[in-house]
């Protein structure tokens, strides 16, 4: 007997796919052993570093052309083969549409659920799949809704880096990145419906380039000062801060307070990894989190948000869209991330608006942006009033 510990063993992954009425089961006809000419669930190998919820995305898309879009899956059990040393990881799922199968090496079909599963002669695992059905009828699978139909991302600047908000198809987790080149090497931009960002995009490089912060700051009256006058690109790429605010009082005619040079460096983060990765420039882009929450809110102001106070009220707009320990645990979440609980508040508001404006229910600060030397939007997407 295979000895080894469960943890280094290999893992493999099923998948339940119900069609959209929950009447039918996707099956595939393997055309190699093990199970060679019977039907099993699509699946196949999760590859080494790879998160075991990618790897039944991933193949479910390369067997069928399903994509994250039309199926949300849901962990489903997971069984240990001690005797063949392999961990088998049971997923379900429901398509929100009908959809055209694509068909990669085992032929594809569907079967009613009158079908007798227990067939040894049709069916692969020992009539094991009769089980895995009867348990995935009983999974009580959500319906959609805008926050569950995508992915959205929302991402606030933090002092020791960039906090993430994952809202991935309802699930939200909340990680933190040192470097913001780390997004491009955790997610694929195919992947990602919409992205928010609490930093500029679009830098003026003459007076006459209109940025939307002095609107942004008109709407936020007594709060506008959370919205920073943005340097020059010139003055970005300078090193020193009094390098900095000599460039930008040459090329815009003012200098800079200490809370715009302070966000250069992360300013310039953001324009360098927009200009190194281009494809996501349509995916990633500007809001402000503080007139969000207002909006939200019906355009009533809140609390200051590092006060007990304003997380709290901020806590409830949230989870009137969502229902997460992450809103609910803020405080917890922060100690484990080193941030501060309004990083997280302001990045969830971020991935929750993203979701929004995915739905056509956010404009743009302003009406009609203009585009900066380099082709970026000049605009910070909020919710529609």
């Amino acid at each position: 007997m295979n000895t080894r510990h469960r943890d280094n063993y290999p893992r493999m992954n099923c998948i339940v796919v119900f069609n959209k009425t929950k009447d039918r089961i996707l099956f595939c006809k393997r055309q190699k052993d093990p199970f060679g000419g019977r039907l099993n669930f699509v699946g196949g190998k999760v590859e080494k570093g790879e998160s075991s919820e990618n790897a039944a995305y991933r193949e479910l898309y390369e067997e069928t052309g399903v994509t994250r879009r039309q199926i949300r899956l849901f962990r489903l059990m997971d069984m240990t083969y001690y005797y063949q040393a392999i961990i088998l990881e049971m997923y379900v799922g429901m398509l929100s549409e009908d959809v055209e199968l694509k068909e990669e090496k085992n032929p594809l079909l569907w079967l009613p659920l009158t079908e007798d599963f227990t067939d040894r002669e049709r069916f692969a695992g020992e009539q094991n799949i009769a089980h895995i059905i009867n348990v995935a009828m009983l999974y009580p699978i959500p319906g959609r809704d805008m926050m569950s139909d995508g992915h959205y991302i929302g991402i606030d600047g933090c002092k020791d880096g960039w906090i993430i908000a994952d809202l991935n198809y309802g699930q939200l987790t909340v990680r933190q990145f040192e470097k913001l080149s780390e997004f491009s090497d955790e997610y694929y931009v195919e992947d990602i419906d919409k992205c928010l960002i609490d930093m500029p995009i679009g830098l003026p490089e003459k007076p006459e380039d209109f940025r939307p912060d002095a609107e942004a700051r008109k709407e936020l009256r007594d709060r506008g000062t959370t919205v920073f006058p943005v340097p020059c690109r010139q003055a970005v790429y300078k090193s020193t801060e009094a390098e900095q605010k000599t460039e930008n009082l040459r090329i815009l005619g003012k200098s800079l307070s200490k809370q715009s040079t302070a966000l250069i460096p992360k300013i310039r983060e953001v324009d360098t990894f927009l200009e190194d990765h281009q494809e996501y420039r349509e995916v990633i882009c500007e809001s402000h989190p503080e007139i969000c929450f207002s909006r939200l809110n019906g355009g009533a102001f809140l609390g200051r948000k590092k006060e007990f106070i304003g997380i709290t009220q901020r806590q409830a707009i949230l989870s009137g869209f969502l229902q997460s320990t992450v809103i609910d645990d803020v405080w917890s979440q922060a100690t484990g991330l080193h941030c501060n609980p309004d990083d997280i508040l302001d990045a969830v508001c971020l991935a929750v608006t993203a979701a929004l404006d995915a739905h056509h229910l956010c404009e743009t600060i302003p009406e009609e942006p203009q585009k900066d030397a380099r082709g970026l939007r000049m605009q910070i997407v909020v919710p529609a009033i």
